[in-house]
């Protein structure tokens, strides 16, 4: 009767190290996955776009400040969210001053508009105001929710996609990063 306990016992002690063992393999792969996915976002290219100036005007990737970072802001007028985005933007002109800011929407001229003159953005000259249609930002950038920040390095490399409602610093932390380089 005491070999088969101590059978029991070593078996069990075999399976419970088999388990263990699996789910360290797993977390590792985890791990390794994840940072994978950080080195591939480093490598992202901004995609070439072309959107419309609010006077109807094709602008595009190439229309671009060489050199500078982008921030590249998907919103909807109407979204209180983007509101706060408006808001960030006009407050922490200095933190932005060094990269280019594109504001896109599918939204009406009219409507755009009157948010830029609401948080007084049309007087900042590094921002800028693009219309697209409702389907060309999701098939380019493959997000529809507003506000979403693009944040681009001085390469055009993608450093971070925000697209939930974040700290302004942690916003502000990321367009600091993008500048440098």
């Amino acid at each position: 009767m005491r070999t088969v306990v101590k059978v029991i016992i070593v078996l069990s002690l075999i399976g419970i190290l088999i388990i263990v063992f699996n789910k360290a393999k797993q977390t590792s792969e985890k791990v390794s996955e994840n940072e994978l996915s950080t080195v591939e976002i480093s490598n992202i290219k901004l995609p070439l776009f072309e959107f419309y100036t609010l006077d109807s005007i094709p602008f595009s990737k190439y229309d671009l400040e060489k050199n500078e970072s982008l921030i590249l802001v998907y919103f909807d007028p109407d979204c209180s969210l983007c509101k706060k985005s408006g808001k960030l933007f006009n407050t922490f002109k200095k933190f932005h001053k060094a990269s280019q800011v594109i504001f896109v929407s599918h939204n009406s001229k009219e409507k755009i508009i009157a948010y830029q003159k609401q948080f007084k953005l049309d007087s900042i000259s590094n921002v800028k105001f693009l219309r697209c249609s409702k389907g060309d930002f999701f098939t380019l950038f493959k997000q529809t929710i507003t506000p979403s920040y693009f944040i681009y390095n001085t390469k055009q490399e993608l450093i971070k996609i925000i697209n939930d409602d974040v700290p302004v610093k942690t916003i502000l932390r990321y367009i600091k990063a993008a500048q440098i380089d």
